[in-house]
């Protein structure tokens, strides 16, 4: 896996970050566009899972890989993806942890 490939990965998961927060550091208007768009928080959920799905997925299928002797794949690339799927992992399980504590903030109010 190339260092290419990985600020590929931290710059996705900073954009979803910045989405999930309401922020753009780097443009009002990219923000602008996606709610013009018609992205709905449950869209925007449900292909983070799926994101999370293919890394952890694709992390599995590289570790087995290796395993079974594939000569192709090095110990180096599966250990990164390992760790690229623990980091997604970590990061979706945070925000379940920020969705939960939202929901009960707004179920403890008092209308």
């Amino acid at each position: 896996m190339s260092i290419n490939s990985m600020a590929g990965i931290i710059n996705q998961i900073a954009f979803q970050a910045r989405q999930a927060s309401g922020l753009n550091n780097s443009d009002a208007a990219d923000s602008a566009n996606i709610a013009d768009a018609g992205v709905s928080f449950s869209d925007l959920l449900s292909s983070s899972l799926y994101s999370l799905n293919q890394v952890q997925n694709s992390a599995k299928n590289q570790a087995e890989a290796y395993i079974s002797g594939a000569p192709d794949i090095g110990l180096n690339d599966v250990m990164v993806s390992l760790q690229k799927s623990t980091l997604a992992l970590n990061l979706g399980i945070q925000v379940r942890n920020k969705m939960v504590s939202a929901y009960q903030e707004i179920m403890g109010m008092s209308v």
